[in-house]
């Protein structure tokens, strides 16, 4: 409803103004009443008026000065003037402060509601102004702000790389950037849902929503840029003029904490944040950018996914803990059936991985294989078998998508230990399979036969043979040719060993050996790998 005053020197016009004029019918409400143009403006004070209804000639402040005061100071309130005579002397004063009408006192009731349909007319066609110039306003704002955040997506990722473009762009756009830093977050989900069902999931968004809103909430006392790079990460880019760059890493370090604490509330997604160092001006963005993605990298090795960017270490990790190493070492535990001996090995190489920062595709590449050689295990010793990690495929996944070392280090470890429970079930075969398969490993260069092995393990050559042809899917020959293939194999790879005349002598040993046992069953595999 509208809000109307009456002004009049008269109580008894006042009045009957009030109660004689039905007011609700035309959607208003006399919210106060004043004798005088300075009651009147003190009564603003107080209340919220639309309309006004006032007397021209009153003591202290008549209504032409209470026109002019209303006016001057608040122009959206209409002014409806009442006078005792047909004179409209006033009229120029009136026009000139924008009164809504005149109205003659001998018969107000009847002539004020047509005035009051006219002041709301008014009302009505300058609110309907004021909200389309609201709305261009927000549409240039909006407009504004989109082109300064492409601006600095073009910056951060160097399409906008000319030094000159780069300091015209943040002076147009009112871009402050001064000692600043950049805080680059990416959001992870646990699930197993697909990266396009992830983005697209309702909780994904209020989850990234909410990091989004902390954020901007915590660097509102500085000038700041929250820029939402693709579904799963975004960047901050904060300024800390004339700041000590560790004060304002200790306060960019506790956001970032305070992050995470909120992340675990979600329990099914977690965030990784990188944290660049301090940059002075616009033309070092991208390489800001750049620190931040690389200080990301860094958590992969800490367990609270917070990095602060430092420059990278030129160290390479000895040859024997190469990855491919690391996974042959791992694999030959797990075929002696040395299954806590395999973890604790992983463990030890994957601490010294975390402290040489070795590159995290060669960590993942020592997993994948560690993965492979599991499930060649698993295929040989319980081919109908299955395990709670997956197939190979889901392994694979898990140790691409897998976001830090730990978790890595997890995925192996339950993999392994799924693996001994599988190979440990119905004992008694598995036993006499696993000494068999220990036996060919220590012994694969004498002239083995089926009875030897039978004599090692004090059983039937029959009851073996048939015992491990049902286990594992293949006969002892074949187990053992295999054998010989992989370890001549690995040997004339192997890149630690310098001496050509000693790779020469064991190409010599086992080439004929090997050609003379398997060319039958295995085709050229032999010669090419000898090549």
């Amino acid at each position: 409803m509208y809000k109307v005053m009456i002004v009049d020197d008269e109580a008894v016009i006042r009045k009957g103004l009030i109660c004689f004029i039905d007011w609700a019918a035309l959607d208003c409400e006399v919210v106060c009443e004043a004798g005088d143009g300075l009651e009147a403006v003190k009564l603003l004070d107080a209340h919220q008026v639309d309309i006004i209804v006032t007397d021209i000639r009153m003591a202290g402040m008549d209504g032409i000065e209470l026109t002019r005061f209303v006016y001057e100071n608040d122009p959206h309130i209409k002014v409806i003037l009442l006078t005792a005579f047909a004179d409209f002397t006033y009229a120029q004063s009136a026009i000139q402060y924008q009164a809504v009408d005149f109205v003659v006192k001998t018969n107000p009731s009847e002539k004020i509601p047509d005035a009051i349909r006219k002041a709301k007319q008014l009302l009505l066609k300058e609110k309907d102004r004021e909200r389309k110039l609201i709305q261009l306003e927000n549409m240039i704002e909006d407009s504004r702000s989109e082109v300064r955040e492409k601006f600095l997506k073009d910056a951060l990722c160097g399409i906008v790389a000319d030094q000159a473009a780069l300091l015209n762009g943040v002076r147009e756009l009112g871009v402050q950037l001064a000692d600043y830093f950049i805080v680059h977050v990416e959001i992870h989900d646990g699930s197993d849902l697909r990266e396009t069902d992830i983005a697209a999931s309702e909780d994904f968004h209020k989850f990234a929503d909410a990091i989004q809103q902390y954020l901007s909430l915590a660097f509102q006392a500085d000038p700041h840029d929250m820029l939402v790079l693709n579904p799963h990460s975004l960047s901050a880019i904060v300024s800390y003029p004339g700041r000590r760059p560790d004060d304002c890493l200790r306060t960019l370090a506790e956001t970032c904490d305070e992050i995470l604490l909120m992340a675990e509330s979600f329990m099914r997604f977690s965030v990784s944040i990188g944290i660049s160092g301090m940059h002075r001006d616009v033309t070092t963005l991208a390489s800001a950018y750049a620190e931040s993605c690389q200080a990301m990298e860094g958590s992969f090795y800490n367990e609270n996914h917070v990095s602060v960017y430092a420059p990278r270490s030129e160290r390479v990790p000895a040859i024997e803990a190469r990855p491919y190493n690391v996974a042959q070492q791992v694999n030959e535990c797990l075929q002696a059936g040395q299954y806590d001996t395999a973890i604790q090995r992983l463990n030890q190489w994957m601490d010294k991985y975390r402290l040489a920062k070795e590159p995290v595709q060669n960590i993942k590449a020592a997993c994948l294989l560690i993965g492979t050689y599991c499930f060649k295990l698993l295929e040989t010793g319980q081919p109908a078998a299955s395990i709670q990690a997956g197939d190979e495929s889901s392994l694979y996944k898990q140790i691409q998508e897998s976001k830090s070392i730990h978790s890595l280090l997890h995925i192996v470890e339950k993999l392994i230990v799924e693996l001994s429970d599988v190979l440990s079930s119905d004992r008694p075969h598995n036993y006499i399979v696993i000494e068999t398969q220990k036996f060919i490993r220590e012994n694969f260069n004498r002239n083995l036969t089926l009875q030897i092995i039978a004599d090692h393990i004090h059983v039937n050559s029959s009851y073996l043979s048939r015992l491990y042809r049902r286990e594992t899917g293949e006969s002892i020959v074949d187990a053992i040719n295999k054998h010989r293939i992989e370890i001549a194999k690995r040997l004339l790879k192997d890149p630690s060993k310098k001496s050509i005349r000693s790779r020469q002598r064991r190409r010599d040993r086992y080439a004929g050996l090997l050609h003379a046992c398997v060319h039958e069953v295995y085709g050229g595999l032999v010669r090419r790998s000898i090549r």
